[in-house]
């Protein structure tokens, strides 16, 4: 699957995604550049004053993994370590 194929399979399941409490969400990683064969790494923002759960967290994960087949790990942006920084603007791709 491209990343043009995952991010609209995402976008098609946007509403669900943020009913869980996600205000923007990003790609990261190697599937926000060229490389095809890895696993889908997800950067979410969480809408201020919202209750948000690790259940919500894998919830996120698996919608993302119905919709496009593909394994997929999320993290909360807030819960990212300072060091934390993609490298480059090919790093990141804001979904919505």
């Amino acid at each position: 699957m491209t990343r043009d194929e995952i991010i609209a399979a995402i976008r098609e399941n946007a509403d669900a995604i943020k009913g869980k409490g996600v205000s923007k969400l990003a790609i990261v990683g190697s599937r926000a550049g060229k490389d095809y064969d890895s696993d889908i790494d997800i950067l979410l923002e969480i809408e201020p004053d919202t209750s948000f759960s690790l259940l919500k967290l894998i919830d996120i994960e698996n919608i993302i993994e119905d919709a496009t087949g593909l394994q997929t790990q999320a993290t909360v942006r807030r819960s990212t370590s300072p060091r934390f920084a993609p490298h480059s603007a090919d790093d990141i791709v804001e979904i919505f």
